[in-house]
């Protein structure tokens, strides 16, 4: 990754060098002279299958020379067949303090063997860069014939945070120009290149350069890991801080998901947002889900909430209602008909919604016929057209409702096959009797759906009227509140009262007689649906506190 950005930037070459790899392992430069790896061998791995396939740059080969094992004449040739076009003498005996270097010295694993390694590179048309720290051994390399020095003092700090190097901008410039006009003395046509730290921006580096007169810059570190970790330092930052956002978007995200607002779907009670629980889990998988229930209760809006929480939220879903009539206009449309010759091949719903979710409405109005192809479809992800051999497939995800009669289950509207596929993939709609605490929330989504108006005040509903709206059976759910609240609008009167509301109640759809509550029974249904917390119950009732511990002591009902 590195060579190429560095082509891409515009480098003159590569070095490949074990300290970098090493920087690149999490490690540090100063493992480069330590008996850690084969030097030579972990160069020529990395070098030759991450490097030179990477970049049309001259790379050079970092070698080790005070490696007592190494032939030196048989590895240039190696080096040449790899496909390197240069060799520098890293890592270098200048990097090691004075005694161990003194003892390398003594067993001719010193520096002059570093200038035999680029003497005899040159020698077979390799190019070369000699690392120097001192005087001596920029003149020594000179002298030898090298083409370019790298003056470099090993100064490199650990971490870009980390204190600053031991010494000053200035004070390299001086210790620079000194080894620079010392090589120059000797051949003026030598490069003079300046090698790694404390230099970490270009504009440091341009002040050496004005005062030294050096060519360039050896990057090391400075190009690989302080870029790098700053990259890191700054985008991770970033990145935090839009994840403490984020957070805090999801957070409202999802309460407003679960008080209903952002989908249509009002969910104060616990009931419905255990439903809502359920919708968010089953639509994180492309599993068929069911959602079923009564009549009205709003089992097409959650079962448009399954898609909406699904990977598949950015498609639309395809609506289709089963209803009873001939096999072409049902069957037929949901799994297309093979051609005849009458009619050319009528494509199925299946196949043209196959990247999004069907929203298949009323399954239990199905045919026998179709609820077994439809079983067919889900074990196999195929199915066949009416009247037809060929197999199709199809990716369509399915999310169906059932109407079930209040106190019947599933077995009485599916077949047995069918209903086996949804068994743990389904979502039970409670009607509306069985979340009363929706209650307020409900008449003030559907008075603002029939004024058009989002900021629309709530009905001013007396107590007595509320009482008869808890009590009544409910035997349309949510459709038949919004046809009660619907007329609740269209009224003159602000204040709704038990006489106003019960002709409307009546007119819809009776009330169960020997259901409606009592006032005492009202109570205890609150109390029971929020486990006799009565903060809780009070707030479900729109009751203060303070009137419902009086009311529960005048109807006695703790006693």
């Amino acid at each position: 990754m590195t060579a190429r950005a560095a082509e891409r930037a515009g480098a003159d070459f590569v070095l490949a060098l074990n300290a970098g790899r090493f920087r690149a392992m999490g490690g540090s430069s100063p493992a480069s002279i330590l008996p850690i790896r084969n030097a030579n061998e972990f160069v020529a791995g990395f070098g030759r299958t991450e490097i030179l396939p990477s970049t049309k740059l001259p790379v050079f080969f970092g070698a080790c020379a005070f490696d007592p094992q190494l032939d030196i004449d048989r590895f240039l040739e190696r080096i040449i067949r790899w496909g390197f076009s240069g060799v520098t003498n890293f890592p270098s005996v200048i990097h090691i303090d004075d005694y161990r270097r003194s003892l390398l010295e003594k067993c001719g694993l010193g520096y002059e063997r570093e200038i035999e390694l680029l003497v005899k590179a040159a020698r077979r048309g390799l190019m070369t860069i000699a690392y120097t720290r001192t005087q001596s051994e920029a003149k020594r390399m000179v002298e030898a014939g090298a083409e370019a020095i790298c003056i470099n003092f090993n100064l490199n700090r650990a971490v870009e945070s980390g204190p600053d190097p031991s010494i000053s901008l200035s004070e390299l410039a001086a210790r620079t120009s000194a080894v620079a006009r010392v090589a120059q003395s000797i051949d003026k046509s030598v490069i003079c290149l300046l090698g790694g730290g404390p230099i970490t921006k270009p504009d440091e580096l341009l002040e050496i350069c004005r005062e030294t007169g050096v060519q360039g810059f050896i990057g090391g570190s400075s190009l690989d890991r302080v870029p790098l970790e700053m990259s890191v330092l700054e985008v991770t930052s970033g990145f935090k801080t839009i994840h403490l956002l984020r957070e805090k978007v999801d957070l409202l995200e999802r309460q407003l998901q679960l008080s209903g607002v952002r989908h249509g779907v009002i969910a104060q009670s616990s009931i419905m947002k255990r439903v809502l629980e359920t919708a968010r889990r089953l639509a994180s998988n492309p599993n068929p889900v069911l959602v079923w229930g009564e009549a009205g209760s709003g089992k097409r809006r959650i079962a448009s909430l399954v898609h909406a929480f699904s990977e598949r939220k950015q498609t639309k879903p395809a609506l289709f209602h089963c209803r009873p009539g001939l096999a072409t206009d049902t069957v037929g449309v949901l799994f297309g008909v093979e051609r005849c010759e009458n009619r050319r091949r009528q494509l199925s719903l299946l196949e043209s919604a196959s990247d999004t979710t069907v929203l298949l409405m009323h399954i239990d109005q199905l045919s026998r016929d179709g609820q077994e192809r439809l079983a067919d479809y889900l074990e196999t992800g195929s199915f066949t057209p009416l009247n037809g051999v060929s197999i199709v497939r199809s990716n369509a995800r399915i999310i169906a409702t059932a109407t079930v009669a209040r106190g019947k289950g599933l077995q009485s509207v599916l077949c047995p096959r069918l209903l086996a596929l949804f068994v743990g993939l389904d979502i039970e709609v409670p009607p509306l009797p069985n979340r009363l605490e929706d209650l307020p929330q409900l008449i003030q989504h559907f008075t603002v759906e029939a004024k058009g108006d989002a900021n629309a005040q709530t009905l001013a509903i007396e107590k007595s009227a509320f009482l008869a709206l808890a009590g009544h059976h409910w035997s349309g759910n949510l459709r038949e509140l919004r046809q009660i609240v619907n007329q609740l609008v269209a009224l003159k009167d602000a204040h709704i009262v038990a006489e106003v509301l019960k002709p409307l109640l009546n007119a819809a759809l009776p009330a169960k007689p020997s259901s409606a509550f009592s006032e005492r029974e009202w109570i205890i249904e609150a109390l029971k649906r929020n486990r006799l917390h009565r903060g809780k119950t009070a707030r479900s009732l729109g009751l203060s506190r303070k009137t419902l511990y009086n009311k529960i002591k005048k109807l006695r009902i703790l006693e």
